[in-house]
């Protein structure tokens, strides 16, 4: 435990002495990779799907906020959606202001939790958010996550609607609009999906703000098995095709993976507990503060070396130290004389 300790405190030293660095770098990163996966998820305008154009914007949004891959991603899908559809990419930009109106505009994580979840979902990672976001976003993360959910969902009913679209000839006005519109009513997984994930986000947040000193253990172990347990009675029940063992392999790493992030955020040293109690003129107060485990830090001592003298000049030092009494007696002489 203390090696990782350890480990932890020098990975967190090592970022903030380089966060200058390290955080334009991280931005790109994820910029190219989020435009490159969004790209995927709606490939219908060949004029965009150039990888120089994704390194370009990543470029300039390494160094703005975190939100602007928020409005870059909505500019790449309704370019793509313009190919489709010019009803279902007006669609699309009504739906992305009402989440810059009431998402992005409030707090700049909301935008990133949005176009992080239709990502992880494209990479079959999904299981990974719920817990995570009930420990880091809390109850303002559900919204965000549930808009995100739709955009990766809507996704999929566009390639319907697109197949649609080129397929059939003399087409009604809105057709497109009323294909993605019934396949978002009858589609029971994406009811399962957003009902579960919501409801574990919620049942995670209130877990993890238990006035206890295990409460990210109790929010980590029972929101991960409430996911499993919902996904399951949703599989019995509509009859969905979840493949099991993924279910519960992603389960089991996102346990992993929360409890990383939960040790890099801070746990307690419950060896070390400290109650206190003090009063004003209305209540009695009564604290008991659990301190994080942090690295010990070492102790630096400097020793100055200094050069031993050899034999030699400490014999010339004392012959020199012992001419000078007779120098000055030689000069008091000559001075009488002259007198």
């Amino acid at each position: 435990m203390a090696q990782l300790v350890y480990l932890k405190e020098n990975i967190k030293y090592f970022y903030q002495k380089h966060a200058a660095y390290a955080d334009p770098a991280l931005k790109l990163l994820f910029s190219f990779i989020m435009l490159c996966l969004v790209q995927e998820m709606f490939q219908y305008n060949e004029a965009v799907d150039r990888p120089w154009i994704f390194l370009l914007v990543s470029v300039v949004q390494a160094f703005l906020p975190l939100s602007f891959c928020f409005y870059s991603a909505a500019c790449l899908i309704l370019l793509n959606l313009w190919q489709v559809s010019a009803e279902i990419c007006i669609m699309f930009l009504l739906f992305f202001i009402i989440c810059c109106l009431l998402f992005v505009r409030v707090d700049g994580r909301y935008a990133f939790i949005i176009i992080l979840t239709p990502v992880l979902f494209y990479l079959k990672l999904e299981y990974f958010l719920p817990v995570i976001l009930g420990m880091t976003a809390g109850f303002g993360g559900i919204l965000p996550m549930a808009a995100g959910i739709l955009i990766y969902y809507f996704s999929l009913y566009t390639r319907d609607a697109s197949a649609l679209l080129t397929t059939t000839e003399n087409l009604e006005p809105g057709i497109g609009i009323s294909r993605i519109t019934s396949l978002l009513v009858i589609d029971r997984k994406l009811m399962v999906i957003l009902v579960t994930f919501c409801l574990v986000v919620f049942l995670s947040t209130i877990l993890y703000r238990l006035f206890h000193e295990k409460a990210w253990m109790f929010s980590i172990i029972i929101g991960n098995i409430s996911l499993a347990v919902l996904l399951l009675f949703g599989r019995l029940i509509f009859e969905l095709d979840y493949t099991i063992w993924r279910v519960f392999l992603e389960i089991v790493l996102a346990m992993a993976l929360a409890t990383a992030v939960q040790f890099f955020r801070g746990i307690g040293d419950f060896s070390r507990i400290e109650k206190v109690s003090f009063e004003d003129d209305e209540y009695i107060y009564f604290v008991k503060a659990v301190p994080k485990i942090k690295a010990a830090q070492e102790e630096r001592s400097v020793t100055d070396i200094v050069p031993e003298e050899e034999p030699g000049d400490a014999k010339d030092d004392a012959g020199d130290s012992a001419e000078e009494p007779e120098t000055a007696e030689n000069k008091i002489g000559d001075d009488m004389n002259e007198f």
